[in-house]
């Protein structure tokens, strides 16, 4: 409620009616009304008996019946409002920001004509140590920003010099090694990564020592095996010539034919073995040029399209154009189409082997593929049969895949291999360059 209302006579000042603070109005109702007529209608803070206490918050109106003129004012104490300076009290058509709510004013309607707002008071005068604060953590802030800009920068490039060299490494290039002082922020990480590449050159030398020697006991285990089983024969042989010739068989000349035909059999045999082990052991490295494979591929075909198996080829229409040994292509070429007109002819003895060759390219490789409609290759196999002396037919030597992957390999390509009962393909993938 109220905590302060008087009704004065608007032209004498004289109270007439006191409502709660009669007592301490005394003899300043004339003093009232006047401030009541210059307020008007907007609140005024009024202050009773220079007492800081008793300062109010106040409205006035005036009332005129008859000929008679009244002011009525009414407030609230101004320490029960906000224990603070009346300047932060505003009277304003709408709260703004960081404003509090005090009281809303309306007209005789009872609409909001306007609001009484507490509003925190703003030293606008910058007290000089807070400017200085403010001065100091500006300054702090743009070297900290320019700091950390050149300390991104240097971090970044040590990163990135850090991160393209593990690229190159993990591409293969273990010769890749750091400058001394080039890890940048980073100096024992440059120490470590070079001692890390020259660790792995030295497994990566010593891993290839070892498949080396493993791959040459292999390949000795196999030609030993297969210089082995012509020898059987021979021996075989020569010892019935000797036999019958102690015994002066009738016959003798009969079994010498027989005898003699099987020895030199077996020693065609293993002069065939003995030229393709020569041929995989001592392949030169590739001499790459670039070479168009269309006339290659076509001399291949011509040359295995009389056998025994048909052969069709899809050549696209543009230049076949890579980086290879053309020799050495001719040998892989050769060797494939070989191995599926042996499997589609074993397959279809009687007629209907059948054989395809196309080629099909991209901007970056080139793939060759050879596809049969032999028995096919089981899973468990489709690695087995790039391996030396590793055959299923009789009077193999087992090289000829062994031969075509490796030089497929030196090219930097790769042999892919598809099969299922009735279907074989395998695929050359050559890098153009």
């Amino acid at each position: 409620g109220l905590q302060a209302l008087w009704v004065l006579d608007s032209l004498s000042g004289e109270v007439l009616v006191t409502g709660h603070r009669n007592r301490i109005l005394g003899g300043e109702g004339a003093e009232l009304t006047r401030q009541a007529r210059r307020a008007g209608e907007r609140p005024f803070v009024l202050l009773l008996g220079g007492q800081e206490h008793q300062r109010f918050l106040v409205n006035a109106c005036s009332i005129a019946r008859g000929g008679a003129r009244l002011t009525l004012v009414a407030g609230h104490r101004f320490s029960d409002l906000r224990s603070l300076d009346p300047q932060q009290l505003i009277l304003t058509g709408q709260p703004g920001r960081g404003d509090e709510l005090v009281a809303e004013l309306t007209d005789a309607d009872g609409v909001t004509q306007s609001v009484l707002v507490w509003r925190p008071k703003i030293d606008r005068r910058g007290p000089p140590l807070l400017l200085w604060v403010a001065c100091v953590a500006v300054l702090a802030l743009g070297l900290a920003l320019l700091f950390g800009g050149y300390l991104n920068r240097w971090l970044h490039g040590s990163i990135d010099e850090l991160t393209e060299a593990a690229t190159r490494v993990g591409r293969g290039d273990l010769d890749t090694t750091l400058r001394d002082g080039s890890g940048g922020a980073f100096p024992a990480t440059a120490t470590a990564f070079n001692r890390m590449t020259r660790d792995l050159r030295d497994a990566r030398e010593q891993l290839r020592q070892t498949e080396r020697i493993a791959a040459w006991q292999e390949i000795a285990k196999s030609l030993a095996h297969e210089i082995k089983n012509p020898l059987s024969p021979i021996r075989l042989s020569v010892e019935t010539l000797r036999k019958a010739r102690e015994r002066s068989s009738d016959d003798f000349d009969a079994m010498f034919d027989e005898s003699s035909k099987t020895i030199l059999q077996e020693v065609d045999r293993l002069r065939v073995i003995v030229d393709e082990f020569s041929r995989f052991a001592q392949l030169p490295a590739p001499k790459l040029r670039n070479t168009d494979l269309r006339e290659i591929i076509v001399q291949a075909a011509s040359l295995h399209a009389k056998g025994a198996a048909s052969l069709r080829t899809a050549l696209p229409d543009e230049p076949l154009t890579a980086f290879v040994d053309a020799d050495q292509i001719t040998q892989v070429l050769h060797n494939l189409l070989q191995n599926a007109q042996h499997a589609a002819i074993e397959a279809h003895p009687d007629g209907g082997g059948a054989l395809r060759l196309s080629v099909e390219q991209s901007a970056s490789t080139l793939h060759i593929r050879v596809e049969d409609n032999g028995a096919g290759i089981s899973a468990d196999q489709t690695d087995a049969i790039f391996e030396p002396y590793y055959t299923r037919k009789e009077g193999g030597t087992g090289l000829g895949l062994a031969i075509a992957q490796r030089i497929v390999t030196e090219h930097g390509g790769r042999i892919d291999v598809e099969s299922k009962p009735g279907r074989t393909v395998l695929t050359v993938v050559l890098p153009r360059r």
